[in-house]
């Protein structure tokens, strides 16, 4: 029988405890362990004592760095050279579904290494973290206690991460799958050498880059470094005269391909050796931004029509430097059109690089290799006609890098100095002999469209002449003046060493011009962080436009092993380095607890929250200190977006202003939200340890406590923050953490009994997020004016719901008749004796405002209601909760909201706008944004409560406005004199609309409505622009939250 021989790659010394009972109870078998990299925290000496206890000793140290082990390169003839010397029948590699990069990164490296080199068995290990695809248990209970005495020799290590629980508990609970009391589980596979894709949950991307320049093309390989979509191997095609150094660019999996002076062999070549799912291609003088393979792919891999996926892409003029920097002098065009195969018939308006395909499209479909130049365009054309599905991303997500000598590069003058121009005539006369008479339609409807608008414009330009040629000449004037800022911009960011000139460095200058004090602390509390994303979260802390910062960690006790060396490696960050307070916990003590330490470590005037895995905006502190050099405030909070686990965006959501009363339902404001310290140490230095969970809406409710105004409060309306929805993540799902939700209830009652109401209680919004909250109000006596007409059936519900269903103690009612009808005045006639009721008649021209106005004067009750006679009651307590609102501090008018008698929403609020002057909310809005009281710029005179000393105040309903507007003008009268409006949303009835007035469809009716929106217009004007309306604009109803 052949010895058995396994060889071990450990990424790291202490990554042999995953598999070291398995390895113990191999003492027969020959046992070879290479250790990748160095840590810094583990001693050779202390790896080797451990292994001993296993009985090993034949142990090599590579030294690669920690943390950046290569995926190609030396590391590759190493890995082979090790196989060669020892001949292994078992491989153990950690397992390919580990989270931890260097992990990855090694398994991967080795299988790429070995391909065809070796055949045998392959033990996938865990290393700290039950993974869940194993298929394979090795019973360790007699060899526990030799792993035991192994993973206590990390001496050094034990006082960060608590080795010993961690193997004790892993080998607990795979020896229940096993039925021993301790095991170790592997992914077993019989290998025969051939290429397999371990990492199928996510497809590989083929980069074909096709180069023969290093100097253009280490700025193409950083920005593929940059991806953050990491799966994908890049199959270099190289046709220069040496081959290039990539010892720069060993992180990446990269094979170098020899290629020849022919742009479309190379590409062709790099084809032949791509493995991947889809294909991409990147020429050495472009570049691809960040999430550029990540937003295609997400667009391309759950649509199994679509064949190509190409997004926008910046055509930027660029020149060479010295010390290999690039200059960007300016953007010449943007690329970012969508898909129309016309417009492909007549020129290429997609460059090679903004493309990713399926690999299936290139089974039948090659670059053509007799030309030299277009064979992009030819190649789509050809693609086009055999029906393969294009899709647009609406999305800039790479550059096209025009390099030349010229002040204005052009691409005719680029392709004409290069000799393409030439081909050109070769291209049409191919796609000639393909084109059917449906081209000729395509093409003839583009022609026709552009005709079209040109004549449009002709005619608009004819019309428009004489009175735009002052305004031209102005335009003009200023353009020079841009023209002449926008060089001397870029010269000043090339003098600053800012290599690019967009608006990235403009904000840096913009940053640089601000006071440089220390203007905010950046509290940041983290536990067991998934690297990758805690990575990102630092990252967008340290690439900020404004420096005027500093970031407070607090380690909540992190027994994770890969966010532990994450945060110890921010101590030699040379820019993180000089501005980090840096505090570890002895035991974990949760969020509260966390943030509360990094909040005692900051010294900056203002306090700026950030959650972990979430990313701020490059130009997000910039934005808040310019804000912060107009006004002194106490509290700014900014627009956020939502992303997936991957970084894509989910949705953006536009947030309103100051809302107390909708933060009475809702924490609509949440992240990025920024405190002065000053106020925070009024409120006990931090959050409070009671609700924890809920802290973040309990720090704005005890601001609110604190008696902040709106003066005070800074909306950016700008999504600065990026939150990240994970798996359980709250991000993603308000009800993903029910513990935090039931903390945020205990905060709302704690805060609502602070304010004096009683009996308050509290339950989860059942139809959208947020809460319902009630309390007991005074109930003091209400005036119910109803004017009425000619709506005999509607009155008599309208009472009857009133008079026999509402269960209100203390009302009267005032019925302003107007030109009454007879049977009205007959039926009126018969309420003259009715206690509670009055009748007031007016017998003029129908004036709302007047008509209220009069009812209000013949009452006295301190609160009054506006009630039209078309709504009916389907609630007795109705009442009682509209009132509640009104008792709140600072709150002018209380409005409910309104159905159909088909139960369609038709009043959910009122949106103002300086043009159009209002309109009804009639929709809930995507993900419910609306379906929660809150705060509106106006309510709906159809039933609208308020105060009478509010209504005196502003001297009620202006009776310019008979019929139009009224009530959005008492609304916005409120509003003006520092009073809030609310709608809410747990008051429902039924409204039938237009039986008070009838439609407005007669010349008249629409004449008198254009005189009133003038009117509003005049009186109002910017007053009326929307400061209530939250939207979320959504980009992918199919959320990706895992990896992708």
């Amino acid at each position: 029988m052949t010895k058995q021989t396994f060889l071990v790659f450990a990424p790291h010394p202490e990554d042999i405890l995953g598999c070291a009972g398995s390895l113990a109870k191999q003492r027969t078998a020959s046992i070879h362990v290479v250790v990748i990299s160095e840590n810094p925290k583990v001693s050779q000496q202390d790896c080797l004592t451990g292994l001993a206890h296993l009985g090993i000793d034949n142990v090599q140290f590579w030294d690669y760095p920690h943390s950046a082990i290569p995926l190609s390169g030396p590391i590759g003839q190493d890995y082979r050279r090790v196989v060669q010397d020892i001949q292994p029948t078992h491989i153990l590699l950690p397992h390919p579904q580990e989270s931890q990069a260097d992990h990855l990164r090694v398994t991967r490296g080795f299988l790429n290494a070995l391909e065809g080199q070796w055949q045998g068995q392959l033990l996938f290990y865990e290393t700290l973290q039950p993974l869940p695809v194993v298929n394979y248990f090795v019973d360790i209970t007699t060899e526990f206690g030799a792993k035991l005495l192994a993973a206590q020799t990390y001496a050094s290590q034990l006082k960060e991460f608590d080795y010993v629980n961690h193997v004790q508990t892993l080998a607990r609970l795979r020896g229940l799958h096993a039925k021993t009391a301790g095991a170790e589980a592997f992914l077993r596979y019989e290998w025969e050498g051939t290429y397999q894709h371990f990492f199928e949950n996510r497809p590989l991307i083929s980069v074909i880059v096709r180069a023969n320049d290093i100097d253009y093309l280490q700025h193409a390989l950083n920005s593929l470094i940059a991806q953050a979509y990491e799966q994908f191997e890049v199959i270099l095609v190289w046709f220069g005269e040496q081959p290039p150094s990539l010892k720069d660019f060993e992180v990446l999996d990269i094979r170098l391909i020899p290629g020849k002076p022919s742009r479309t062999f190379n590409l062709n070549e790099g084809l032949r050796h791509a493995r991947g799912e889809y294909i991409a291609f990147l020429d050495q003088d472009d570049i691809l931004y960040p999430q550029h393979l990540a937003s295609l792919l997400s667009e391309i891999h759950g649509h199994s029509q679509t064949d190509i996926v190409y997004s926008g892409c910046k055509t930027v003029a660029c020149q060479k430097k010295i010390h290999n920097r690039i200059k960007v002098n300016k953007v010449i065009e943007v690329m970012n059109h969508p898909w129309n195969q016309g417009r492909l018939l007549i020129g290429n308006f997609i460059p090679l690089h903004a493309l990713l395909f399926r690999a299936a499209v290139f089974h039948a479909h090659q670059f053509d290799e007799t030309l030299d130049a277009y064979e992009d365009w030819e190649l789509l054309t050809r693609l086009s006609f055999s029906h393969f599905t294009f899709t647009h991303l609406d999305e800039i997500t790479c550059e096209y890098r025009i390099f030349s000598n010229t002040e204005n590069p052009s691409y005719s003058q680029i392709h004409q100095d290069k000799g393409y121009l030439a081909h050109r005539q070769r291209i049409i006369a191919k796609l000639l002999k393909q084109i059917e008479v449906s081209h000729f339609e395509q093409i003839a409807e583009i022609v026709n469209d552009l005709s079209t608008q040109h004549s449009q414009l002709s005619q608009r330009s004819t019309e428009q002449n004489k009175q735009q040629q002052a305004q031209i000449q102005r335009l003009n004037q200023q353009v020079a003046q841009y023209q002449g800022v926008e060089q001397l911009i870029v010269q000043a960011c090339t003098d600053m060493g800012l290599e690019v000139a967009g608006r990235q460095a403009i904000a840096q200058v913009i940053g640089r011009a601000l006071p440089q004090q220390t203007l905010f602390s950046i509290v940041l509390p983290v536990y067991n962080t998934d690297p990758t994303l805690l990575s990102q979260t630092l990252l967008s802390v340290r690439n900020q436009a404004y420096s005027g910062w500093e970031l407070c960690i607090v380690d909540d006790a992190s027994d994770r092993e890969e966010t532990q060396h994450i945060l110890q490696a921010l101590q030699h960050d040379p820019v993180i380095a000089e501005r980090l307070h840096y505090q570890r916990r002895e035991t974990r003590g949760g969020i509260v607890a966390a943030t509360n330490d990094a909040i005692k470590m900051a010294t900056a005037p203002y306090i700026a929250f950030l959650d972990h895995d979430d990313r701020l905006h490059t130009e997000a502190l910039l934005t808040l200190g310019l804000k912060l050099q107009q006004h002194d405030y106490t509290l700014l909070y900014t627009d956020s977006r939502m992303i997936d686990h991957s970084g894509q965006l989910m949705h953006t959501y536009h947030k309103t202003d100051w809302a107390p009363e909708t933060l009475l339902h809702l924490n609509h404001i949440n992240h990025l939200t920024v405190v002065k310290r000053e106020t925070l140490n009024q409120l006990g230095g931090g959050f409070r340890p009671d609700f924890d969970g809920g802290q973040d809406w309990d720090l704005l409710l005890e601001l609110l406590r604190l008696g902040i105004t709106e003066e005070q409060v800074c909306h950016v309306a700008e999504p600065l923050y990026d939150w990240r929805a994970t798996e359980g993540s709250l991000a993603y799902k308000t009800n993903s953490k029910s513990w935090t939700f039931k903390a945020a209830m205990a905060a709302l009652k704690n805060h609502l009994e602070a304010r004096g109401l009683e009996n308050v209680s509290i339950r989860a919004n059942p139809k959208a997020a947020g809460c319902i909250a009630h309390w007991d109000s005074p109930l003091e006596p209400i005036d119910i004016i109803i004017p009425t007409h000619s709506n005999l059936n509607g009155l008599k519900t309208c009472l009857s719901g009133l008079l026999q269903q509402t269960d209100y103690p203390q009302f009267n009612i005032i019925i302003v008749a107007n030109r009454c009808i007879e049977p009205i005045r007959e039926y009126l006639e018969t309420l003259q004796n009715q206690p509670h009721i009055k009748i007031q008649v007016n017998d003029n021209e129908f004036n709302w405002s007047t008509l209220n106005n009069q009812g209000v004067v013949a009452g006295e009750n301190p609160l009054l209601l506006f009630l039209n006679d078309d709504v009916e009651i389907t609630n007795a307590a109705w009442l009682r909760n509209l009132s509640r609102y009104i008792y709140l501090e600072g709150v002018g008018a209380v409005g409910a909201t309104l159905f159909y008698p088909n139960r369609q929403l038709q009043h959910n609020g009122i949106e103002t706008h300086p043009e159009w002057i209002a309109r009804n909310i009639d929709e809930w809005g995507e993900k419910k944004p609306l379906r929660v009281t809150r705060n509106v710029s106006a309510v709906t005179g159809a039933c609208l409560l308020t105060r009478r000393s509010h209504w005196e105040q502003i001297g009620g309903f202006d009776e310019q406005l008979t019929v139009y507007y009224n009530d959005v003008d008492y609304c916005l009268g409120l509003r003006s004199q520092g009073l809030r409006i609310v709608q809410a949303n747990d008051v429902e009835l039924i409204h039938q609309e237009k039986a008070t007035y009838g439609n407005h469809d007669s010349p008249e009716k629409k004449a008198l409505s254009h005189k009133e929106i003038n009117i509003m217009r005049e009186k109002w004007g910017e007053f009326l622009t929307e400061r209530y309306m939250p939207r979320y604009d959504v980009k992918a109803h199919r959320t990706r939250i895992l990896h992708v």
